[in-house]
């Protein structure tokens, strides 16, 4: 029998429920963490990925600079985790 983790069944239902269009989001979402690291992922999380472009919402000003400066090392570890292509990475403030 094999086993699998929780966290692996969650990601494998979002992904289902979600379908191929939502996918793409789905996995930068999740990946998140990866993606920027713990404290900048505490601080802000993707929201939309719509017509290439992700969407992310930041804390505050101070972590929408950090992120802004690490735009382009963000933007090149989320086309590594998703097929498609993206555009452009838009940070917004938003609680």
């Amino acid at each position: 029998m094999v086993f699998t983790t929780l966290a692996r069944r969650h990601n494998k239902v979002l992904l289902k429920i979600g379908g191929e269009k939502f996918r793409p989001f789905i996995q930068l979402y999740q990946g998140w963490k990866d993606i920027v690291g713990d404290l900048l992922a505490s601080r802000s999380h993707p929201f939309r990925f719509k017509d290439s472009i992700l969407y992310i919402a930041v804390q505050n000003n101070a972590w929408l600079q950090e992120l802004y400066l690490r735009k382009a090392d963000i933007m090149r570890q989320c086309q590594a985790k998703v097929a498609d292509e993206i555009r452009d990475i838009i940070f917004l403030i938003r609680s």
